[in-house]
């Protein structure tokens, strides 16, 4: 039996190396006020659960951005408070613009399967597909094999026999996500391998494979759709949090 994922996803799973996210922290919360670093990490902190970047590389990355012209200081009683700059703010700007979009149609992707795999929270509509320059993406953040095992033992488990181009058709209808054909047999060979499928070909053709779940199959689905729904909540969670400071407009003072 297969163990459960319990990896923890940081920030750094879902795209942000540690400088990144934090430049970008910091120039939407200081955009509107100052604040000193204290302070500033312990709202991060309620924030953001899990891996959290130090106070000290907090402090590091404030004086960096002073170095930069992105932040300027000023000193109260011997603590130095942080304020955004117009060239702060440019930057800021520019991460909105490119990192807002991939995290909001990747999370579209990730609250549909959520919606599946819980019977809760959004369930936006598939308006279009994931585009394919976020596809790579998506596939680096979560397991999409324990997606695709989770989606085919279901759809084995509450339908007739299935073959994978219907696998293939739900993914694009109803999560709005695409997989190669290629991918998607070759996975369905493993799971056959694995014991928890079982298949017959149509015709003497060989185009269409039939493939009904075993009693293997269904004595694992729980702990692969509970491993999937643990992976695919804490991702979740994550870009979540990131959207809700990176969507925030930044105001003058």
């Amino acid at each position: 039996m297969e163990k459960k994922d319990s990896t923890t996803v940081t920030l750094e799973t879902v795209g942000l190396s540690q400088r990144e996210f934090l430049t970008m922290y910091l120039l939407q919360t200081l955009s509107n006020h100052s604040n000193y670093p204290r302070a500033i990490h312990q709202e991060l902190q309620k924030l953001f659960t899990g891996k959290i970047h130090s106070y000290d590389y907090l402090c590091k990355t404030c004086k960096q951005l002073v170095n930069s012209g992105h932040l300027k200081f000023h000193t109260v009683k011997g603590r130095h408070y942080y304020q955004n700059t117009e060239k702060g703010k440019e930057l800021y700007k520019w991460y909105q613009d490119n990192f807002s979009e991939r995290f909001r149609e990747v999370k579209y992707v990730i609250d549909r399967f959520m919606y599946d795999l819980k019977g809760s929270g959004d369930n936006p509509p598939v308006l279009h597909e994931l585009p394919e320059e976020y596809r790579s993406y998506f596939s680096k953040i979560i397991s999409v094999k324990d997606l695709v095992r989770y989606v085919t033992l279901k759809a084995a488990f509450t339908k007739r026999p299935i073959y994978m181009g219907e696998i293939g058709d739900l993914l694009k209808n109803k999560f709005g996500w695409i997989a190669s054909n290629g991918y998607l047999y070759d996975l369905s060979h493993e799971m056959e391998e694995g014991g928890l499928l079982v298949g017959r070909w149509e015709s003497e053709k060989r185009t269409k494979r039939y493939l009904r779940i075993t009693d293997e199959g269904l004595h694992h689905y729980k702990q692969i759709a509970d491993s999937a729904a643990y992976q695919v909540q804490e991702v979740q969670k994550y870009i979540g949090s990131v959207l809700s400071f990176l969507e925030r407009e930044s105001t003058n003072v």
